[in-house]
């Protein structure tokens, strides 16, 4: 987990010098992970594409001595296909790391499984220094689900 933790860093590290990086919040929605929060980025390498790293960590249920959790890093490359008045809409694919964890009485135990995300979504220029957005993708895993995400980006 840790060079996963490292490639991820690394990867964020080395886009930052691009001038169009946004950083922000969202929450999250996973159909077999329910409700989540996370943080996003988004870096320009062209006028057209973007690299867009995130992290989400899904609240799983917690009853009579047994938890769950989901945490989800995600790299993914998005493509401005229209960018209208503020509104830009993207496909976008990447890459997925899950890692799931539950406690059961006492005794843990996690799986860690890579996968692959399609999907698209849509910015909205909320004022100079905020973008709003809304992501829709599913990912292709042991942990296959749709997620749905809204938030929140500054623009840097």
């Amino acid at each position: 987990m840790k060079k996963l933790t490292f490639t991820f860093l690394f990867i964020v590290a080395t886009t930052v010098m691009y001038s169009q990086t946004k950083i922000g919040l969202q929450a999250a929605y996973g159909t077999n992970t329910d409700f989540g929060i996370g943080a996003k980025a988004s870096f320009g390498i062209s006028d057209k594409f973007l690299a867009s790293p995130s992290i989400n960590y899904f609240f799983g249920e917690s009853v009579q001595g047994a938890s769950t959790s989901v945490l989800g890093i995600n790299a993914d490359a998005q493509y401005i296909v229209s960018d209208n008045n503020g509104l830009s809409l993207y496909p976008l694919a990447g890459i997925n790391f899950t890692r799931s964890s539950a406690t059961v009485l006492g005794i843990s135990a996690s799986s860690t499984e890579i996968g692959f995300n399609v999907g698209g979504g849509l910015n909205y220029e909320l004022s100079s220094s905020l973008t709003g957005v809304f992501e829709a993708k599913y990912v292709l895993s042991a942990f296959d689900q749709a997620i749905f995400s809204v938030g929140v980006l500054y623009n840097l």
